[in-house]
C-alpha cells in the first residue's frame, strides 16, 4: 500500500510539473516575454529611445512642436550664413531656444572659434554664432639648434620660431 501511495504521489508531481511547464511555454508564445537588443536611437529633441514591444521596434520619439522643419532651416542657413561653397553640418534642434544649429565650415574664421549658423524658429532668420573659446593653438617650433658667435647654442623660440642669440 505504501508503494502505491508513493507511485501515485510521484505521478501527481510529474503531471503537475508538465502542466506548469506547458502553461509557461504557452504564455511565452502568446507574447508574455520579449527580449530586444539594447540599441538606442537619439531623437530630434535630444532624448533617447530604445527597442520595445513584440517586434522590438524603437519606441516613438517625442513630438517636437516646431513650425520650422530641418529642411526649411537649412535653406535659411545656406542663404544667410554660407558664402562660396562652405559646408554646413546636419542640423540640431534646440528645443529650449527654438533654434536650429548648423556647424559651419567658414573660410575666414578667427583662431579659436568654431562657428555655427543658428536659425531662429520664431523669426525665421539666421546669424553666425562664433563660439570662440579664446584658446589659441600653441606654436610648435622645430627642434633644431644654432651655434651663436659666443659659442653657445640656442633653439628656435617665439611666435616666429627664430634663433635668438644672447647679446
Amino acid at each position: 500500500m505504501k508503494k502505491i501511495s508513493i507511485i501515485i504521489l510521484s505521478l501527481f508531481i510529474l503531471i503537475t510539473l508538465i502542466l506548469v511547464l506547458r502553461a509557461n511555454k504557452t504564455d511565452i508564445n502568446k507574447g508574455g516575454i520579449y527580449v530586444c537588443s539594447e540599441e538606442s536611437k537619439i531623437c530630434a529633441d535630444g532624448s533617447v529611445v530604445s527597442r520595445t514591444g513584440p517586434n522590438c521596434e524603437f519606441a516613438v520619439c517625442p513630438q517636437i512642436n516646431n513650425s520650422l522643419t530641418e529642411i526649411e532651416a537649412r535653406t535659411i542657413a545656406e542663404k544667410s550664413c554660407i558664402k562660396g561653397g562652405e559646408v554646413l553640418s546636419f542640423g540640431t534642434y534646440n528645443i529650449n531656444s527654438k533654434t536650429w544649429w548648423y556647424d559651419a565650415n567658414l573660410n575666414g574664421r578667427p583662431e579659436g572659434c568654431n562657428p555655427a549658423c543658428v536659425v531662429s524658429e520664431e523669426t525665421k532668420t539666421a546669424e553666425i554664432n562664433w563660439r570662440c573659446t579664446g584658446l589659441k593653438q600653441p606654436i610648435a617650433c622645430t627642434m633644431d639648434a644654432k651655434q651663436c658667435p659666443d659659442g653657445s647654442y640656442v633653439g628656435r623660440t617665439g611666435p616666429n620660431c627664430e634663433f635668438i642669440c644672447p647679446q
